[in-house]
C-alpha cells in the first residue's frame, strides 16, 4: 500500500473517532479491551500531539499518537491508548510503549517529600487493518540491574481475521473491512473476470455491514449519525482502493442498495446537505471548464475525493491531475 493510501487510513481512523458518538466509542472500547462499561459512560478525547522536551538541549519535538481515550467511571478516568497500523511493523510495542510514558506523565503525581513520584500507564491496543505475522501480544522486555525485568505487553486486534458479524461489538472499525480484497485484486492484473468476481465479493460484504449498521442502529449502539459517518468514510476508502477500476463503480448505489429505510434516508439526507452546501459555493454541473474549475475549488478546500468525483463527474484520475 503506498505511503499516501496508508495515510488516508489512518486520517480516516482519527476522523471517525473524532466524530463518533460517545455511545458508539464506548462499544468499541468494550469490544477491543473486553471490558464492559455503560454505554453512558463519559467520553473524552485527549490531545493526541505530545511534545517531548529535551533534557540537555530544551529543544522541543512533537510526537504525534492516533487516539487516546478517557472513560469517566466516577471514581477515576480509564485511559486507553489506541494505534491504527496497516502492516506488521517491528518498531509497534516500542512506539506504543514511548507513548504510553508520555501520556502517563501528564497525570504524575509527587509524594510529599518529593523522593517518589507515580505515573499510570494507559491501556494500549494495536489496531492492525491489514496483518500477516502479528501475533496477539507485542511486547518489550524491561531489564534492570540485578536481573530484574517487567514486561510490558501490548495486545493486538487484526480486523480482517474476523468475519464482519464478529465486528458487531466495534462497528466503528467496518468501513476498513472493505481492505478484505485488496491482495487478491492486486494479483488479477488485467483479469476482468477475476475482478467482476472480486467486485461481487465486496458487494457481499457490504450488504453484510449494512445488516451490522441496522441492527447496532436499533439496538442503540450507534446512533443514526454514526450510520453516516460510517458509509461516508466507506464511500471515501472505497474510491481511494478501487476508483481506477472498471469492476468497481459508483459506490453510493451499492450503499443503497443494501440500505434499509431508515439509515438510507440519514445517508440521503446527508448528501442533500452537503449538495446545498456545495451550491451555496457555486459549484455547478456545467460544462466541462465550469466543472474543472469546481472540482479545483473542492479539492483546495479538502473535500473527500468521492465527494469531488459525485459532484462534478470526474474520474479519480481526472481529479488528481488537478
Amino acid at each position: 500500500m503506498s505511503t499516501k493510501t496508508a495515510q488516508v487510513f489512518d486520517l480516516s481512523f482519527k476522523h471517525i473517532m473524532h466524530e463518533a458518538s460517545s455511545i458508539a466509542i464506548v462499544h468499541l472500547i468494550n469490544g477491543i479491551y473486553k471490558k464492559n462499561y455503560p454505554l453512558d459512560t463519559a467520553v473524552e478525547i485527549w490531545p493526541s500531539e505530545l511534545i517531548k522536551k529535551h533534557p540537555k538541549t530544551g529543544r522541543l519535538k512533537k510526537i504525534v499518537t492516533d487516539i487516546v481515550i478517557a472513560l469517566d467511571t466516577g471514581a477515576g478516568k480509564d485511559v486507553y491508548l489506541m494505534e491504527a497500523q496497516i502492516n506488521d511493523d517491528i518498531e509497534m510495542s516500542l512506539r506504543v510503549f514511548n507513548y504510553s510514558v508520555f501520556i502517563a506523565l501528564r497525570g504524575k503525581t509527587i509524594s510529599d517529600d518529593g523522593s517518589c513520584m507515580e505515573i499510570t500507564m494507559p491501556s494500549p491496543a494495536v489496531i492492525y487493518w491489514e496483518t500477516s505475522k502479528t501475533k496477539d501480544f507485542l511486547s518489550i522486555t524491561i531489564r534492570f540491574p540485578g536481573n530484574k525485568s517487567v514486561v510490558y505487553k501490548v495486545p493486538t486486534f487484526k480486523v480482517l481475521q474476523h468475519s464482519v458479524s464478529e465486528l458487531a461489538g466495534m462497528v466503528l472499525l467496518l468501513p476498513f473491512y472493505i481492505l478484505k480484497i485488496r491482495e487478491e485484486l492486486k494479483k488479477s492484473d488485467r483479469d476482468s473476470e477475476k475482478r467482476k468476481k472480486l467486485s461481487e465479493q465486496l458487494d457481499g460484504y457490504i450488504a453484510e455491514i449494512g445488516k451490522v449498521l441496522e441492527a447496532s442502529n436499533k439496538n442503540n449502539y450507534i446512533t443514526e449519525k454514526d450510520v453516516a459517518l460510517l458509509l461516508g468514510r466507506l464511500s471515501d476508502m472505497y474510491s481511494e482502493l478501487y476508483g481506477d477500476y472498471e469492476e468497481f463503480t459508483d459506490m453510493d448505489a451499492r450503499l443503497k442498495k443494501f440500505a434499509d429505510t431508515s439509515w438510507s434516508r440519514t445517508w440521503d439526507e446527508g448528501i442533500a446537505k452537503a449538495e446545498a452546501k456545495a451550491e451555496k459555493r457555486g459549484i455547478s454541473q456545467g460544462i466541462n471548464q465550469g466543472l474543472l474549475q469546481a472540482a479545483k475549488a473542492m479539492k483546495a478546500s479538502g473535500e473527500a475525493m468521492s465527494k469531488i468525483m459525485r459532484y462534478t463527474g470526474l474520474s479519480r484520475r481526472e481529479v488528481i491531475a488537478l
